[in-house]
């Protein structure tokens, strides 16, 4: 990794996102890794569930200037795992959006993204939690999955976790300059709500119908019988 990024690994902590969101402001990437979070969190204040020596948690402290459009970064962020981990041999991921990596219908990773406006730029914290090697019995109501049902090779998370920090710079920079547009190819082919019926709950929008998938600036899109809804929000989206 770059010397400009500066770095925190902890045994135990509570939440890598909240430990980022608690440093001073500074423009320089900062990065937090631990091998168990005591209070993970996940989207809507649903708690991350995990347990110890068997995830890749690690949260990513990016400053962008203030007038860019953050829509899709988290997309992006889903991309970044599909890519690297397919250089671990693995294929057939599929992105939720928009925030979710799933293999055959169980979730693999979940990645959680929380901003704030700081003068001119955009403090984001982008937390990812990957499941590596779970003990069997761990309990969970969401279906899961890990690297060690997937492959048969032992993983190292040091590596991995390298590789998914250079990934996500990279395409970090990308997003910087051309948006969700330079990825939305890439997230068509992996797309696991197109063509999926889905409800939206949320008492002002009450509707249901098909993903058509997302539009260029990665807002999902839903055909109803009143016409093509979009969605900025997962939080009253459901699987019919």
């Amino acid at each position: 990794m770059s010397d400009d990024i500066e770095c925190f690994a902890f045994d135990s902590i509570p939440s890598t996102n909240d430990y980022l969101a608690q440093l001073a402001f500074c423009t320089k990437t900062q990065v937090c890794i631990t091998s168990e979070q005591t209070r993970g969190k996940g989207q809507y204040d649903r708690k991350w569930l995990s347990q110890k020596d068997t995830s890749i948690i690690l949260s990513i402290r990016y400053v962008f200037p203030s007038n860019i459009a953050l829509n899709g970064l988290s997309l992006v962020v889903g991309l970044v795992l599909v890519d690297v981990l397919e250089k671990y041999g693995i294929s057939g991921l599929k992105l939720k959006w928009p925030n979710d990596v799933y293999f055959k219908g169980k979730k693999l990773a979940g990645i959680l993204i929380e901003n704030s406006l700081q003068g001119d730029y955009q403090s984001v914290i982008i937390g990812l939690g990957l499941n590596v090697d779970f003990n069997q019995n761990f309990q969970c109501e969401t279906p899961w999955i890990d690297l060690k049902q997937i492959i048969l090779t032992p993983i190292d998370k040091l590596n991995l976790s390298k590789n998914l920090i250079n990934k996500i710079l990279e395409y970090f920079d990308i997003f910087e300059s051309s948006g969700f547009d330079k990825f939305y190819a890439k997230w068509a082919k992996v797309d696991y709500l197109l063509g999926k019926q889905v409800k939206h709950t949320s008492k002002a929008q009450l509707f249901s119908g098909t993903c058509l998938g997302v539009n260029h600036q990665g807002v999902l899109l839903v055909e109803t019988q009143c016409g093509v809804k979009p969605i900025y929000s997962s939080e009253f989206l459901h699987l019919c």
